[in-house]
């Protein structure tokens, strides 16, 4: 079902009737964050948040409470003439509804559990707020909505700008995406990792805020400059995207999404698009359900898993990406289903490229061969570093 927007009226903090609804401002308020963020957030039995839950009319206002090996909710009703109704009592602003069972350890009761409120937790930096953002030129089309440049405002002086990510497909399939996202996001700081900003989530649609990188992604970089970038240039790209998924690798992430679309250029080279990346060492997979063929590993259809092995082989399919001229995808000249029937059943392996120096080729086959033979991404950047540092 799709998420509805808040009302323009909620968004203002004023009832119909005119009255004031003071909970956004709270240092509590969350706004429409998930039930398993939630849940990362309380930590101790007693601690509490204020959010925005999704329901056939739109939104409700729910506190949320620790308690044990549980989180429990209750839902405050706003007032129509402004105010909160809570557990038969009324009360003009969301600060005296919560001191007034904070303060006084007054019991209530949720979800049939008696429950007291402890420590209220605060808005974390990653929560951003919609009025923080102004929305630029459109950069791009993601996999659920638009891509942004724009500016992002902290505090009162300071300005950066960032790629935004707007959520217009509101689907819970595409939430769900999206806030799985930026929880893999915010766990990795890295050089050569697009840095993660937060999700500003007080009403829909979401905004995912990240770096922005000038350079674009790598594909269209290489098709604009086609035969102008060097050899040197190609393996420069591939040694800082090797360094940052050798990093994720050691931080126990599988990307799964390799592929040139998926670096970006800015003053280094960053690796980005955590849509599909998992936080495990092994991840089962759905052979039957659409998936980057070209970049995919043939046991992974198999065996029906994915594992640090898969995405070596996406990253040698991404070097074959970068060298070859004009630009072009892998098995350019096959559809979907020929690239299954000759690379998957039949065996096929692509060949490096006319322009791909043969040390670098000869890495690229070990990265798409057979698994038990694949180098770690920890070899391959001495590979390339040696490369380099011979051509220097």
């Amino acid at each position: 079902m799709p998420i509805k927007r808040v009302s323009q009226m909620q968004n203002l903090k004023m009832s119909k009737a005119g009255g004031i609804y003071d909970h956004v401002d709270m240092d509590c308020w969350h706004g429409m964050i998930p039930d398993e963020d939630t849940a990362m957030l309380l930590k101790n039995s007693g601690d509490f948040l204020m959010r925005a839950v999704e329901h056939d009319r739109g939104y409700k206002i729910t506190l949320s409470i620790r308690w044990g090996n549980q989180v429990v909710n209750c839902e405050i009703v706003p007032g129509v003439q402004g105010g909160y109704e809570f557990q038969g009592k009324h009360f003009c602003q969301a600060k005296d509804l919560i001191d007034s069972y904070q303060v006084t350890k007054r019991f209530l009761t949720a979800n049939d559990t008696v429950v007291t409120l402890e420590t209220p937790i605060r808005r974390q930096r990653w929560e951003l707020q919609h009025k923080m953002i102004r929305l630029g030129k459109k950069i791009g089309n993601g996999s659920f909505g638009t891509v942004y440049k724009g500016t992002l405002t902290i505090g009162i002086e300071k300005s950066i700008t960032v790629a935004v990510k707007e959520l217009t497909e509101m689907t819970a399939e595409a939430s769900n995406a999206l806030w799985r996202e930026a929880r893999v996001m915010r766990m990795y700081d890295h050089p050569n990792v697009v840095k993660y900003y937060g999700v500003a989530n007080d009403y829909t649609p979401y905004y995912l805020v990240m770096e922005f990188m000038s350079g674009g992604a790598v594909d269209e970089y290489l098709r604009r400059k086609g035969k102008k970038v060097a050899a040197k240039a190609r393996a420069k790209i591939l040694q800082e995207a090797a360094i940052g998924l050798e990093y994720l690798h050691r931080q126990k992430c599988l990307h799964r999404d390799i592929a040139c679309r998926n670096l970006l250029i800015g003053e280094n080279v960053k690796v980005a698009d955590f849509g599909m990346t998992r936080h495990t060492k092994i991840y089962k997979i759905d052979p039957n359900k659409p998936l980057n063929l070209r970049w995919l590993a043939p046991e992974a259809y198999d065996k029906g898993i994915v594992n640090k092995a898969t995405d070596v082989y996406a990253y040698g399919v991404t070097m074959y990406e970068c060298y070859t001229v004009p630009y072009c995808i892998p098995y350019k000249e096959w559809d979907a289903d020929e690239v299954y029937d000759k690379v998957v059943i039949g065996g096929y392996r692509l060949q490096p490229p006319e322009m791909m120096p043969q040390v670098l080729g000869d890495l690229m086959k070990e990265c798409i061969g057979p698994e038990k033979n694949r180098p770690t991404f920890k070899e391959i950047v001495v590979v390339l570093m040696s490369y380099l540092d011979d051509k220097l």
